[in-house]
């Protein structure tokens, strides 16, 4: 393995060495920001994948899955967060030799996606909580330098989990949940992090506030390993999601997302490795 002076000195050559001497991933792959899992590296993820699966399933989380295509029209509903992801969408335009009538999207997170199934699910205040989960990969174009596991341009490893709830006190329990799963996760992980409520810039585009989990990297840089968001009625309100209260009259849902990535298992290569 590469020495662990280099781990204090310089962790970026420390950590290039290391991915590529312990056969964790494998960055030539011919398109940028995208790599190769390979038989060790595949291990430690789905290992890591098995523990969060099993904190979501025991938490009353149902794990889905959703399709990787957007609709243009589906993903421009939401203004603000359009804004917070526009720049860095891949767009399909053509299907074979014929341009496509209307332009799809490949995932870049799916709250457009979801949203507009809890619309045609969620009915009656009996449908509530709604709390799902999907894994899968989410693709952004990224422009800045990459970096295998880090800052890539397909998240191979995405989880994020959505609920929808019948009042702001059950989100806000929500969020402490959501807290607590993600506690237990990396202390688990044994991963050193620091919880805090985001600044309005760095909100989460089209939430109401967000509180990240961060770890600190030797060479003094944060990386964020988690994210939780409160999104109140925002988004129920653009894509009408709406329960009949038993008194039988209409209501917004209020809803919350929480997501990590393959970043978890760069933490736990960092602090162990």
């Amino acid at each position: 393995m590469p020495e662990r002076r280099l781990w204090q000195e310089n962790f970026s050559e420390w950590f290039a060495e290391m991915l590529e001497r312990a056969e964790i991933v494998d960055p030539r792959y011919p398109v940028k920001g995208l790599y190769v899992w390979l038989p060790y590296g595949f291990r430690i993820r789905s290992h890591v994948i098995s523990l969060l699966r099993s904190l979501m399933d025991e938490s009353g989380h149902s794990e889905m899955l959703f399709p990787v295509l957007i609709p243009e029209s589906f993903f421009r509903k939401e203004a603000e967060h359009i804004r917070g992801f526009e720049d860095q969408v891949y767009w399909v335009t053509q299907g074979g030799r014929e341009p496509l009538d209307v332009r799809l999207v490949l995932r870049p997170t799916s709250e457009t996606a979801m949203y507009p199934m809890f619309s045609l699910w969620i009915k009656s205040h009996a449908d509530l909580p709604l709390k799902v989960y999907q894994i899968v990969s989410v693709f952004r174009y990224e422009t800045k330098m990459t970096k295998p596991l880090i800052r890539v341009r397909e998240v191979t490893t995405f989880k994020e989990a959505h609920t929808a709830h019948a009042t702001w006190e059950d989100a806000e329990r929500q969020i402490r949940e959501a807290i607590g799963i993600y506690r237990r996760f990396f202390d688990t992980l044994g991963i050193p992090y620091v919880i805090s409520r985001r600044p309005a810039w760095d909100t989460f585009a089209g939430a109401v506030y967000s509180v990240a989990f961060d770890t600190l990297a030797p060479d003094g840089r944060t990386l964020q390993i988690g994210t939780i968001h409160n999104l109140g009625q925002n988004f129920a309100k653009v894509y009408d999601v709406r329960y009949e209260k038993p008194d039988g009259s209409h209501e917004y849902v209020y809803q919350t997302c929480y997501g990590m990535s393959e970043r978890v298992i760069a933490a736990v290569l960092m602090v162990h490795g």
